[in-house]
């Protein structure tokens, strides 16, 4: 698997997740952070609304990834959060390679809203 510097290694729009996922979500996760599901505990921190979990775009991130280069080849993954998602928010994800370094290839990951806002970047590497 070539990869070059430059290079898209994807570009996607991931649906908007509902509160209900959100809820199965938290479930799953065995999340306690009544922020994400509890709509007057997310309006008292000062959110319109609930909060879409940061572990969801990272679950993103790496499906994303592990589609594309292979779960064996995945190393390593970064998630720096930036911005909260709402339910429905549906997220462009794109990975771009970084570098190539031997048989190691680094690649920035970026998720942001449809208005523009950054929600997440991450760095990645994977076996070439």
């Amino acid at each position: 698997m070539t990869k070059h510097q430059g290079e898209v290694i994807f570009d996607v729009v991931v649906p908007g997740s509902d509160r209900q996922h959100l809820a199965d979500f938290s479930e799953g996760t065995e999340d306690p952070n009544p922020i994400h599901v509890d709509e007057a505990f997310a309006q008292a921190a000062g959110f319109p609304t609930v909060l879409q979990q940061g572990p969801m775009t990272t679950a993103h991130f790496a499906r994303l990834l592990a589609a594309e280069v292979g779960q064996d080849r995945l190393r390593w993954l970064d998630v720096t959060f930036t911005a909260p998602v709402y339910p429905g928010e549906d997220l462009r994800i794109k990975a771009v390679v970084t570098g190539v370094e031997g048989d190691i290839v680094t690649c920035a990951l970026t998720a942001e809203k449809s208005d523009g806002t950054s929600t997440a970047r991450a760095e990645a590497g994977f076996e070439a």
